[in-house]
């Protein structure tokens, strides 16, 4: 009896431990990738894990007003590679605070392509609507 308690113990601690891990996506290097607002993003083929954590500001100008300069979005992303977790600004405009708009990790680039949705006058947004696109490619070291 203390043999059946046991094994049906520990088939329910592997059972619900394998259901909290969160299933990697397809992932193909040197190919852009979305990211949701607040998402975590893990890949099968390379130890790497991606987290849009917050949006530091978004001066964009509107897509329907003509404005004096561009704007910019400014962002944070959470970069795992191999274990090691650490935050990244990056920036659609890198050469006015000097935050970049990519960087590397190891022996990975990290490249912000693109910020949505687009500010405009006649639409709000919230933190959740917001989306990334990234490319990320392996660079020789």
């Amino acid at each position: 009896m203390k043999n059946h308690f046991f094994l049906s113990t520990c088939f329910l601690f592997i059972f619900t431990s394998c259901q909290s891990e969160s299933p990697c996506e397809t992932f193909q290097l040197g190919k852009p990738v979305n990211i949701a607002f607040h998402e975590t993003i893990s890949f099968c083929e390379a130890p790497i894990s991606i987290t849009f954590s917050k949006i530091i500001e978004d001066s964009r100008c509107p897509e329907n007003v003509v404005c004096i300069w561009q704007g910019l979005a400014e962002l944070e992303v959470l970069i795992e590679v191999d274990g090691n977790e650490e935050a990244y600004l990056l920036s659609t405009y890198p050469t006015f605070r000097n935050i970049p708009s990519e960087v590397q990790v190891d022996a990975y680039r990290f490249s912000l392509k693109d910020v949505s949705p687009y500010p405009n006058t006649t639409k709000s947004y919230q933190e959740k609507d917001y989306n990334i696109q990234l490319h990320v490619e392996k660079v020789n070291e």
